[in-house]
Protein backbone atom coordinates (compact mmCIF):
# COMPACT_ATOMS: atom_id res chain seq x y z
CA UNK A 1 0.00 0.00 0.00
CA UNK A 2 0.15 2.61 1.06
CA UNK A 3 0.06 6.02 0.48
CA UNK A 4 3.63 12.35 -0.59
CA UNK A 5 1.73 15.47 -2.45
CA UNK A 6 0.69 21.16 -4.34
CA UNK A 7 -0.43 19.85 -5.22
CA UNK A 8 -2.83 18.67 -8.13
CA UNK A 9 -2.55 15.50 -10.53
CA UNK A 10 -2.62 17.00 -13.98
CA UNK A 11 -4.62 14.43 -15.99
CA UNK A 12 -5.42 14.81 -19.77
CA UNK A 13 -9.08 13.25 -20.58
CA UNK A 14 -8.67 11.10 -23.47
CA UNK A 15 -5.28 10.26 -23.73
CA UNK A 16 -5.14 6.87 -24.45
CA UNK A 17 -1.71 5.45 -26.24
CA UNK A 18 1.69 6.85 -25.50
CA UNK A 19 3.70 8.50 -28.31
CA UNK A 20 7.29 8.62 -28.69
CA UNK A 21 8.49 4.93 -26.42
CA UNK A 22 11.71 3.92 -27.79
CA UNK A 23 11.45 0.88 -29.95
CA UNK A 24 12.77 -1.06 -27.53
CA UNK A 25 9.95 -0.65 -25.14
CA UNK A 26 6.59 -2.25 -25.53
CA UNK A 27 3.73 0.39 -25.85
CA UNK A 28 1.90 -1.63 -22.77
CA UNK A 29 5.47 -2.29 -20.52
CA UNK A 30 8.29 0.48 -19.87
CA UNK A 31 11.07 -0.15 -17.77
CA UNK A 32 13.78 1.49 -15.52
CA UNK A 33 16.94 0.09 -14.08
CA UNK A 34 20.57 1.50 -12.46
CA UNK A 35 21.90 0.57 -16.14
CA UNK A 36 19.74 2.76 -17.84
CA UNK A 37 18.62 5.37 -15.85
CA UNK A 38 19.50 7.33 -12.23
CA UNK A 39 17.46 5.10 -10.19
CA UNK A 40 19.27 4.01 -6.98
CA UNK A 41 18.82 0.13 -7.17
CA UNK A 42 17.34 -2.70 -8.59
CA UNK A 43 15.38 -3.78 -5.62
CA UNK A 44 12.58 -2.03 -4.60
CA UNK A 45 11.03 -2.05 -1.61
CA UNK A 46 7.77 -0.10 -1.75
CA UNK A 47 6.16 2.37 -3.97
CA UNK A 48 3.47 5.06 -3.31
CA UNK A 49 2.16 7.62 -6.09
CA UNK A 50 1.45 11.43 -4.70
CA UNK A 51 -1.23 13.80 -5.93
CA UNK A 52 1.26 15.15 -8.30
CA UNK A 53 1.77 11.83 -10.12
CA UNK A 54 5.24 11.42 -8.97
CA UNK A 55 6.10 7.93 -7.96
CA UNK A 56 8.34 8.18 -4.57
CA UNK A 57 9.96 4.90 -4.80
CA UNK A 58 11.43 2.91 -1.44
CA UNK A 59 14.71 1.09 -2.53
CA UNK A 60 17.80 -1.10 -0.98
CA UNK A 61 21.62 -1.03 -1.61
CA UNK A 62 22.32 -4.39 -4.11
CA UNK A 63 24.94 -5.45 -6.12
CA UNK A 64 24.89 -7.53 -8.89
CA UNK A 65 25.22 -7.17 -12.42
CA UNK A 66 28.41 -5.71 -12.96
CA UNK A 67 27.09 -2.40 -10.88
CA UNK A 68 26.52 -1.82 -7.02
CA UNK A 69 24.15 0.91 -6.06
CA UNK A 70 23.34 3.01 -2.98
CA UNK A 71 19.92 2.50 -2.37
CA UNK A 72 17.71 5.56 -0.94
CA UNK A 73 14.49 7.20 -1.83
CA UNK A 74 13.76 8.07 -5.24
CA UNK A 75 11.44 10.44 -6.58
CA UNK A 76 10.22 9.85 -10.66
CA UNK A 77 7.97 12.83 -12.08
CA UNK A 78 7.80 11.58 -15.39
CA UNK A 79 10.57 13.30 -16.84
CA UNK A 80 13.99 13.28 -13.74
CA UNK A 81 14.88 11.62 -11.24
CA UNK A 82 16.03 12.70 -7.31
CA UNK A 83 17.02 10.24 -4.84
CA UNK A 84 17.37 11.43 -1.08
CA UNK A 85 19.68 9.58 1.34
CA UNK A 86 21.69 9.39 4.60
CA UNK A 87 23.54 12.18 3.17
CA UNK A 88 20.93 14.61 2.13
CA UNK A 89 18.08 13.84 4.11
CA UNK A 90 17.28 13.27 7.71
CA UNK A 91 16.80 9.23 6.89
CA UNK A 92 19.02 7.38 9.19
CA UNK A 93 19.92 4.33 6.58
CA UNK A 94 19.54 3.46 2.76
CA UNK A 95 17.47 0.48 3.09
CA UNK A 96 13.94 1.65 2.85
CA UNK A 97 11.77 -0.23 4.19
CA UNK A 98 8.13 1.30 3.86
CA UNK A 99 6.78 4.23 2.10
CA UNK A 100 3.78 6.32 2.26
CA UNK A 101 2.00 9.39 2.00
CA UNK A 102 -0.69 10.69 4.24
CA UNK A 103 -3.73 12.77 3.26
CA UNK A 104 -1.73 16.54 3.52
CA UNK A 105 0.80 14.82 0.87
CA UNK A 106 3.38 14.51 3.57
CA UNK A 107 5.81 11.46 2.63
CA UNK A 108 6.42 8.97 5.60
CA UNK A 109 9.63 6.81 4.75
CA UNK A 110 9.95 3.97 7.12
CA UNK A 111 14.16 1.95 7.27
CA UNK A 112 15.02 -1.21 7.93
CA UNK A 113 17.16 0.23 10.90
CA UNK A 114 13.99 1.39 12.70
CA UNK A 115 13.74 4.99 12.42
CA UNK A 116 10.71 6.69 10.62
CA UNK A 117 11.55 10.09 9.04
CA UNK A 118 8.47 12.55 7.24
CA UNK A 119 9.02 15.45 4.30
CA UNK A 120 6.59 17.76 3.73
CA UNK A 121 7.93 18.74 0.00
CA UNK A 122 10.34 21.46 1.85
CA UNK A 123 11.62 20.27 5.61
CA UNK A 124 12.96 16.65 6.61
CA UNK A 125 11.84 15.80 10.03
CA UNK A 126 13.07 12.56 11.81
CA UNK A 127 10.53 11.19 14.64
CA UNK A 128 12.28 8.70 16.90
CA UNK A 129 10.50 5.68 18.35
CA UNK A 130 9.95 6.48 22.58
CA UNK A 131 12.54 3.28 22.88
CA UNK A 132 15.41 2.26 20.81
CA UNK A 133 14.97 -0.07 17.80
CA UNK A 134 17.10 -1.24 15.44
CA UNK A 135 14.49 -3.70 13.69
CA UNK A 136 12.99 -2.72 10.02
CA UNK A 137 9.60 -0.63 9.50
CA UNK A 138 7.73 -2.91 7.36
CA UNK A 139 4.62 -0.98 6.77
CA UNK A 140 3.42 2.71 7.41
CA UNK A 141 -0.05 3.96 7.04
CA UNK A 142 -2.13 7.25 8.16
CA UNK A 143 -5.78 7.00 9.63
CA UNK A 144 -8.79 9.32 9.13
CA UNK A 145 -7.93 11.59 12.27
CA UNK A 146 -3.78 11.73 10.59
CA UNK A 147 -2.35 9.49 13.05
CA UNK A 148 0.55 7.64 11.88
CA UNK A 149 0.78 3.48 12.07
CA UNK A 150 3.87 1.81 11.70
CA UNK A 151 5.06 -1.91 12.18
CA UNK A 152 8.24 -3.38 13.30
CA UNK A 153 10.45 -6.59 12.88
CA UNK A 154 10.54 -7.43 16.59
CA UNK A 155 9.00 -4.42 18.38
CA UNK A 156 5.34 -4.01 17.46
CA UNK A 157 3.31 -1.62 16.35
CA UNK A 158 3.73 1.89 16.99
CA UNK A 159 1.48 4.62 16.86
CA UNK A 160 1.80 8.57 16.05
CA UNK A 161 -0.50 11.60 17.01
CA UNK A 162 1.27 13.93 15.67
CA UNK A 163 3.20 14.66 19.25
CA UNK A 164 4.43 11.43 20.31
CA UNK A 165 4.33 7.78 19.77
CA UNK A 166 2.50 5.21 21.19
CA UNK A 167 3.88 1.43 21.65
CA UNK A 168 1.51 -1.60 21.03
CA UNK A 169 3.82 -4.83 21.62
CA UNK A 170 3.33 -8.40 23.04
CA UNK A 171 3.83 -6.95 27.00
CA UNK A 172 0.73 -4.55 26.54
CA UNK A 173 -1.42 -5.83 24.41
CA UNK A 174 -2.35 -8.91 22.49
CA UNK A 175 -0.63 -7.86 19.54
CA UNK A 176 3.02 -10.17 18.88
CA UNK A 177 6.15 -8.31 18.48
CA UNK A 178 6.76 -9.01 14.64
CA UNK A 179 4.18 -7.39 12.85
CA UNK A 180 4.75 -7.06 8.86
CA UNK A 181 2.05 -4.89 7.74
CA UNK A 182 -0.65 -2.49 9.02
CA UNK A 183 -3.85 -0.79 6.47
CA UNK A 184 -6.75 1.47 8.01
CA UNK A 185 -10.20 0.68 6.36
CA UNK A 186 -12.79 3.11 5.60
CA UNK A 187 -14.20 2.81 8.78
CA UNK A 188 -10.96 3.82 9.90
CA UNK A 189 -10.51 0.50 11.83
CA UNK A 190 -6.97 -0.35 11.95
CA UNK A 191 -5.79 -3.76 10.60
CA UNK A 192 -2.27 -5.28 11.65
CA UNK A 193 -0.83 -8.66 11.48
CA UNK A 194 2.46 -10.99 11.29
CA UNK A 195 3.62 -13.66 12.58
CA UNK A 196 0.65 -16.50 13.75
CA UNK A 197 -2.53 -17.08 12.47
CA UNK A 198 -4.07 -14.34 13.60
CA UNK A 199 -5.02 -10.44 12.15
CA UNK A 200 -5.52 -7.78 14.58
CA UNK A 201 -7.92 -5.04 14.53
CA UNK A 202 -8.19 -2.06 16.28
CA UNK A 203 -11.29 0.00 17.09
CA UNK A 204 -10.13 1.25 19.84
CA UNK A 205 -8.97 -1.79 21.69
CA UNK A 206 -7.28 -4.92 19.62
CA UNK A 207 -9.06 -7.77 18.73
CA UNK A 208 -7.83 -10.59 17.48
CA UNK A 209 -9.29 -13.27 14.56
CA UNK A 210 -8.81 -16.54 13.91
CA UNK A 211 -7.40 -16.58 9.88
CA UNK A 212 -7.85 -20.03 7.78
CA UNK A 213 -5.31 -22.92 8.65
CA UNK A 214 -3.88 -21.90 5.41
CA UNK A 215 -2.46 -18.63 6.44
CA UNK A 216 -0.46 -19.37 9.09
CA UNK A 217 1.17 -15.77 9.09
CA UNK A 218 0.65 -12.41 7.54
CA UNK A 219 3.07 -11.13 4.69
CA UNK A 220 0.48 -8.20 3.62
CA UNK A 221 -2.53 -6.73 4.15
CA UNK A 222 -4.78 -4.05 1.67
CA UNK A 223 -8.59 -3.13 2.03
CA UNK A 224 -10.41 -1.74 -0.43
CA UNK A 225 -13.51 0.97 -0.49
CA UNK A 226 -15.80 -1.91 0.62
CA UNK A 227 -13.91 -2.70 3.74
CA UNK A 228 -13.32 -5.91 2.54
CA UNK A 229 -9.75 -7.19 4.12
CA UNK A 230 -7.45 -8.94 1.51
CA UNK A 231 -3.88 -10.35 3.28
CA UNK A 232 -1.27 -12.29 1.97
CA UNK A 233 0.66 -15.17 3.43
CA UNK A 234 3.87 -17.37 1.71
CA UNK A 235 2.07 -19.39 -0.88
CA UNK A 236 -1.93 -18.60 -0.23
CA UNK A 237 -3.92 -15.01 -0.06
CA UNK A 238 -7.17 -14.68 0.96
CA UNK A 239 -9.96 -12.56 1.84
CA UNK A 240 -12.20 -11.25 4.99
CA UNK A 241 -15.40 -9.63 4.40
CA UNK A 242 -18.94 -9.37 6.39
CA UNK A 243 -17.46 -11.59 9.03
CA UNK A 244 -16.15 -14.81 6.41
CA UNK A 245 -12.79 -16.04 5.25
CA UNK A 246 -11.97 -16.71 1.12
CA UNK A 247 -9.36 -18.56 0.88
CA UNK A 248 -8.30 -18.38 -3.12
CA UNK A 249 -7.30 -21.52 -3.84
CA UNK A 250 -7.09 -23.68 -6.90
CA UNK A 251 -10.26 -24.30 -7.24
CA UNK A 252 -11.38 -21.01 -7.01
CA UNK A 253 -8.62 -18.93 -9.25
CA UNK A 254 -7.51 -21.78 -11.13
CA UNK A 255 -3.81 -20.99 -10.73
CA UNK A 256 -2.04 -24.22 -9.22
CA UNK A 257 -1.44 -23.79 -5.99
CA UNK A 258 2.34 -24.25 -6.47
CA UNK A 259 2.32 -21.32 -8.82
CA UNK A 260 1.64 -19.01 -5.91
CA UNK A 261 4.85 -17.62 -4.27
CA UNK A 262 5.35 -15.51 -1.31
CA UNK A 263 2.70 -12.48 -1.50
CA UNK A 264 4.40 -9.14 -1.06
CA UNK A 265 1.88 -6.84 -2.39
CA UNK A 266 -1.86 -6.26 -2.72
CA UNK A 267 -2.96 -2.95 -4.54
CA UNK A 268 -6.34 -2.13 -5.98
CA UNK A 269 -6.20 0.29 -9.40
CA UNK A 270 -8.81 3.19 -10.29
CA UNK A 271 -10.75 0.64 -12.64
CA UNK A 272 -11.52 -1.96 -9.35
CA UNK A 273 -9.50 -4.16 -10.38
CA UNK A 274 -6.86 -6.32 -7.25
CA UNK A 275 -3.83 -6.76 -7.90
CA UNK A 276 -0.89 -9.59 -5.93
CA UNK A 277 2.39 -9.16 -6.16
CA UNK A 278 4.52 -12.32 -5.03
CA UNK A 279 7.37 -14.27 -5.61
CA UNK A 280 6.59 -16.17 -8.69
CA UNK A 281 4.83 -13.40 -10.60
CA UNK A 282 1.83 -10.89 -10.77
CA UNK A 283 -2.17 -11.85 -10.03
CA UNK A 284 -5.26 -9.89 -11.78
CA UNK A 285 -8.43 -10.09 -10.05
CA UNK A 286 -11.25 -8.11 -12.12
CA UNK A 287 -14.19 -9.28 -9.81
CA UNK A 288 -14.82 -12.48 -12.11
CA UNK A 289 -11.69 -13.85 -14.06
CA UNK A 290 -8.09 -14.68 -13.08
CA UNK A 291 -4.92 -13.50 -14.85
CA UNK A 292 -1.60 -14.66 -13.99
CA UNK A 293 1.89 -12.30 -15.66
CA UNK A 294 4.78 -14.16 -15.74
CA UNK A 295 8.30 -13.33 -17.67
CA UNK A 296 7.07 -15.86 -20.17
CA UNK A 297 4.00 -14.71 -21.13
CA UNK A 298 4.16 -11.10 -20.41
CA UNK A 299 6.62 -7.69 -20.69
CA UNK A 300 7.43 -8.80 -16.70
CA UNK A 301 11.09 -9.03 -16.55
CA UNK A 302 11.08 -10.85 -13.53
CA UNK A 303 8.53 -12.92 -11.33
CA UNK A 304 10.13 -11.42 -8.23
CA UNK A 305 7.53 -8.57 -7.57
CA UNK A 306 7.95 -7.16 -4.62
CA UNK A 307 5.83 -3.64 -4.77
CA UNK A 308 2.52 -2.65 -6.30
CA UNK A 309 1.15 0.98 -7.01
CA UNK A 310 -1.36 2.22 -9.26
CA UNK A 311 -2.20 5.75 -10.60
CA UNK A 312 -5.22 7.54 -11.82
CA UNK A 313 -3.72 7.49 -15.32
CA UNK A 314 -4.40 3.80 -15.50
CA UNK A 315 -0.97 2.46 -14.78
CA UNK A 316 0.46 -0.22 -12.93
CA UNK A 317 3.91 0.48 -11.20
CA UNK A 318 5.76 -2.73 -10.25
CA UNK A 319 8.80 -3.04 -8.25
CA UNK A 320 10.66 -6.17 -8.16
CA UNK A 321 13.82 -7.97 -6.42
CA UNK A 322 16.12 -7.80 -9.67
CA UNK A 323 15.16 -5.58 -12.06
CA UNK A 324 14.24 -2.37 -10.90
CA UNK A 325 10.88 -0.32 -11.92
CA UNK A 326 8.40 -1.70 -14.14
CA UNK A 327 5.08 0.28 -15.66
CA UNK A 328 2.31 -1.93 -16.92
CA UNK A 329 -1.00 -0.56 -19.00
CA UNK A 330 -2.81 -2.97 -21.66
CA UNK A 331 -3.70 0.39 -23.59
CA UNK A 332 -0.41 1.42 -23.24
CA UNK A 333 1.28 3.17 -20.26
CA UNK A 334 0.76 6.94 -20.04
CA UNK A 335 3.15 9.03 -18.09
CA UNK A 336 3.19 12.50 -17.16
CA UNK A 337 6.04 13.15 -19.26
CA UNK A 338 4.02 12.22 -22.32
CA UNK A 339 1.30 14.78 -21.77
CA UNK A 340 2.95 17.56 -23.86
CA UNK A 341 2.43 20.50 -21.55
CA UNK A 342 3.77 23.91 -19.85
CA UNK A 343 3.20 25.60 -16.66
CA UNK A 344 1.84 28.05 -19.20
CA UNK A 345 -0.33 26.01 -20.71
CA UNK A 346 -2.40 25.48 -17.08
CA UNK A 347 -5.54 28.34 -16.93
CA UNK A 348 -6.89 26.39 -13.79
CA UNK A 349 -5.94 25.99 -10.38
CA UNK A 350 -7.60 23.81 -7.35
CA UNK A 351 -7.31 24.65 -3.49
CA UNK A 352 -6.83 22.56 -0.69
CA UNK A 353 -9.81 22.19 0.57
CA UNK A 354 -10.91 22.89 4.17
CA UNK A 355 -11.63 21.57 6.49
CA UNK A 356 -9.61 18.49 5.40
CA UNK A 357 -10.50 15.58 7.31
CA UNK A 358 -13.90 16.63 7.37
CA UNK A 359 -16.87 15.83 9.24
CA UNK A 360 -19.73 18.12 7.32
CA UNK A 361 -19.46 21.06 5.46
CA UNK A 362 -16.32 21.52 2.87
CA UNK A 363 -14.93 24.50 1.42
CA UNK A 364 -13.53 24.06 -2.18
CA UNK A 365 -11.76 26.78 -4.22
CA UNK A 366 -10.44 27.24 -7.43
CA UNK A 367 -9.16 29.92 -9.86
CA UNK A 368 -9.71 30.71 -13.47
CA UNK A 369 -7.10 32.74 -15.50
CA UNK A 370 -9.95 32.44 -18.35
CA UNK A 371 -13.46 32.60 -18.80
CA UNK A 372 -13.65 28.45 -19.46
CA UNK A 373 -16.21 25.46 -19.13
CA UNK A 374 -15.54 23.58 -15.86
CA UNK A 375 -16.91 20.42 -14.53
CA UNK A 376 -16.73 19.85 -10.57
CA UNK A 377 -17.42 17.05 -9.03
CA UNK A 378 -16.32 14.38 -6.44
CA UNK A 379 -15.01 10.95 -7.46
CA UNK A 380 -14.66 8.13 -5.66
CA UNK A 381 -11.07 6.12 -5.19
CA UNK A 382 -11.52 4.19 -8.04
CA UNK A 383 -12.91 7.36 -10.48
CA UNK A 384 -16.31 7.44 -10.33
CA UNK A 385 -18.19 10.45 -10.21
CA UNK A 386 -20.60 10.44 -7.36
CA UNK A 387 -21.64 14.35 -7.23
CA UNK A 388 -21.14 16.89 -9.75
CA UNK A 389 -21.47 20.28 -7.67
CA UNK A 390 -21.02 22.74 -11.07
CA UNK A 391 -20.52 22.56 -14.47
CA UNK A 392 -20.81 24.61 -17.32
CA UNK A 393 -19.69 28.00 -18.16
CA UNK A 394 -17.84 29.66 -15.70
CA UNK A 395 -16.10 33.46 -15.15
CA UNK A 396 -13.06 34.42 -15.05
CA UNK A 397 -11.61 34.54 -10.91
CA UNK A 398 -11.40 33.03 -7.71
CA UNK A 399 -14.60 30.84 -6.98
CA UNK A 400 -15.82 29.11 -3.85
CA UNK A 401 -18.51 26.38 -2.74
CA UNK A 402 -19.53 25.11 0.50
CA UNK A 403 -20.38 21.81 0.19
CA UNK A 404 -22.43 20.23 2.63
CA UNK A 405 -21.94 16.50 3.18
CA UNK A 406 -24.12 14.35 5.37
CA UNK A 407 -23.86 10.36 3.65
CA UNK A 408 -20.15 10.20 2.26
CA UNK A 409 -17.43 8.77 4.01
CA UNK A 410 -13.84 7.42 3.80
CA UNK A 411 -11.35 8.81 1.08
CA UNK A 412 -12.44 10.62 -2.01
CA UNK A 413 -11.30 13.14 -4.56
CA UNK A 414 -12.40 16.51 -5.63
CA UNK A 415 -12.33 16.86 -9.30
CA UNK A 416 -12.04 20.08 -11.70
CA UNK A 417 -11.72 19.50 -15.03
CA UNK A 418 -11.53 22.04 -17.78
CA UNK A 419 -9.95 22.49 -21.41
CA UNK A 420 -8.90 18.79 -21.52
CA UNK A 421 -7.28 19.13 -18.41
CA UNK A 422 -8.02 17.66 -14.69
CA UNK A 423 -7.21 18.84 -11.55
CA UNK A 424 -8.17 16.81 -8.23
CA UNK A 425 -7.19 16.91 -4.51
CA UNK A 426 -7.58 14.54 -2.13
CA UNK A 427 -10.72 14.71 0.65
CA UNK A 428 -11.31 12.80 3.84
CA UNK A 429 -14.83 11.96 4.85
CA UNK A 430 -15.48 10.89 8.99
Amino acid sequence: MKRPVVRYIILVIGLLMVSGITRSQNPAWMYWDPWTCTIPSRYISDIEVDAEGRKWIGTEPVCGGGICTDGGLAVFDGYTWFVYDSLNSSLNSNFIGSVHIDADDVVWVGTNHGEVSSFDGSIWEKHPFPVSVNVPVFSIESDLYGNIWATTGGQGLFMYNGSVWEQHHSGNSILPDYLSSVDVGPDNSVWAGGTGNTIFKYTGDWTGTAMPVEMYFTSTIAINHENSVWVGSDGVFCNYFAGVWTVYDENITGIPDTAIGYVFDITFDYSGNTWIGHSKGLIKYDGADWTTYLPTNSGLLSEHIQALAADELGNLWIGTADTGLIAYQENGVVSISDIRYSKSDIRVSLLPPFPNPSEGAVTIQYELEEATHIQLSIVDIFGRVVEILNMGPENKGKHSIIWNNDKLKGIYFIRLSSNNQSLSRKLILH
